[in-house]
């Protein structure tokens, strides 16, 4: 019974090594190759006496042998390279190299003790037969090209685990393992690739640590009539509004090359995704933002066509924003600033107001930014940012028709209070301080009445008391005297 209750302790304390290494997130011993060693020697404490000859016992006792080295060879791994380099006693060594180890220690035991268990010669076997030599060596030649690819890749370190590789072959994907025979990748879809080592080391390759940054170049037509000074400060600000790509490195923007229809320019960006969908998903950000702002400045992405005649006046985009008088004007009748103005008042800042288009994601005004404009909603719905202290961004609110933002930067000269980012495509209705000259010059009341409902709005937004609305009424209306008077 000895045999039987030390095999089933020995198999019991591996078990609990295991499920206890497994919570506590250290590298699982293994337990399979010791459990059939344990199971082998157990079963044959009980073998009957009959198979006990000699030409039995030599290779029982070969098998026994194989197996128990190959389990202590499997622990010591665990025990020398792959625990203490998970609690930082040392760096953990690379995969191929493990295995490489294994294989290598595990060839010698097996030689060893055919030599001495089953009194195999395996060495003078294989060294006396030429044609066995030349079997087993055209057999492995596959097989020796990509392990000695795989021993090179690890020595030279062209890559590690998590970076994104670019092969010629079109296979890309971030790199999960290295092993004796093949690299494995992961592409951008979730499949695993699996490419011998010799492949992997014949091409040429690129890559890229995890998230990045890579640079993204954008090659953009725009009208020849558009002053390129203009047009590169219009595709540096979209693409430093855009929350894709990376502030450092900066984007830039550089006029690239002259069309017959166009001017090209290059747009140089900066994200942190460094794959194909990454890219597509940058580039439409963009894309899409552009064409709004063409928009807004009467710009039009131009077409590969010839014109024979000179074309004269603005280019207009193609499809027109209703700036009707009527339209605007009940547009402007609904913004709670201007309910106590008069229909001709209104009707003054209608006239001079502009209906603007913006993109899904694009931001209309950044936090702590200078500006002279307020936005009332017409369309769609905005969310309201502001910056925390650890340097991110966090949503206060969200507005939609016919809510208006924007209102301190024209009556007080404030800078922006809050980052104003589109959830949707919206149209917003656009009024300058300049546009509020003509009913405010000159007319106290007018400024009055502005200033008790800018500050009544902003008292039932932060809950002030009357003392601090009183104050900053004042403060207020000294500010829009100062600026209208």
């Amino acid at each position: 019974m000895y045999p039987l209750i030390s095999g089933a302790g020995l198999g019991v304390i591996l078990i609990a090594l295991r499920y206890l290494t497994k919570k506590t997130g250290l590298p699982q011993i293994p337990t399979r190759l010791p459990v059939i060693a344990i199971l082998f020697w157990t079963l044959n404490a009980y073998l009957p006496g009959s198979l006990d000859t000699a030409e039995y016992i030599n290779w029982r006792n070969a098998g026994l042998e194989l197996i128990r080295s190959y389990a202590y060879l499997q622990l010591i791994i665990w025990t020398c390279l792959e625990l203490p380099s998970k609690i930082s006693w040392w760096p953990k060594p690379a995969k191929i190299l493990r295995d490489l180890f294994g294989l290598a220690i595990g060839a010698v035991l097996t030689l060893v003790i055919l030599d001495r268990a089953a009194n195999i010669n395996v060495v003078g076997l294989v060294t006396t037969s030429a044609v066995l030599t030349a079997v087993i060596g055209l057999a492995a030649q596959e097989a020796l090209k990509d392990l000695f690819a795989g021993i090179m890749l690890r020595v030279e370190c062209p890559f590690e685990e998590g970076d994104y590789l670019e092969l010629d072959n079109n296979c890309n994907g971030w790199v999960v393992s290295l092993t004796l025979l093949s690299t494995r990748l992961r592409d951008v879809y979730g499949g695993l690739i699996t490419l011998p080592n010799n492949l992997v080391w014949q091409q040429h390759m690129r890559q890229y640590s995890v998230n990045g940054p890579i640079c993204r170049e954008l090659h953009i037509d725009l009208d020849r009539e558009y002053p390129p000074n203009e047009a590169t400060e219009l595709l540096e600000r979209i693409a430093d509004n855009c929350d894709l790509v990376l502030k450092t490195p900066a984007p830039q923007a550089i006029v690239y090359e002259y069309k017959s229809h166009a001017i090209t320019y290059e747009l140089e960006v900066w994200q942190e995704d460094p794959t194909d969908l990454g890219y597509d998903e940058v580039r439409g950000e963009l894309l899409g933002q552009l064409w709004y702002a063409l928009e807004r400045i009467g710009q039009r992405v131009p077409y590969n066509i010839h014109e024979f005649k000179k074309r004269y006046g603005l280019s207009r985009p193609e499809v027109f924003l209703e700036q009707g008088i009527e339209t605007k004007e009940k547009i402007v009748s609904l913004n709670s600033l201007f309910c106590e103005l008069s229909k001709d008042e209104i009707r003054t800042i209608a006239n001079l107001s502009r209906l603007m288009r913006f993109s899904k994601n694009e931001k209309i005004v950044s936090e702590d930014e200078s500006g002279d404009t307020l936005y009332q909603i017409v369309q769609g719905s905005v969310s309201v940012q502001k910056r925390t202290e650890n340097g991110g961004t966090q949503e206060v609110a969200q507005l939609s028709a016919p809510d208006f933002f924007g209102e301190m930067s024209v009556f007080n000269e404030e800078p922006r209070s809050a980052t104003v980012q589109a959830i949707n495509g919206c149209v917003l209705l656009e009024i300058e301080r300049d546009d509020l000259r003509p009913i405010l010059e000159d007319k106290p009341k007018a400024i009055e009445q502005l200033a008790e409902t800018i500050t009544n709005r902003r008292a039932a937004l932060f809950k002030m008391n009357q003392k601090t609305t009183e104050k900053r009424m004042n403060e207020l209306l000294s500010k829009m005297r100062a600026l209208f008077l």
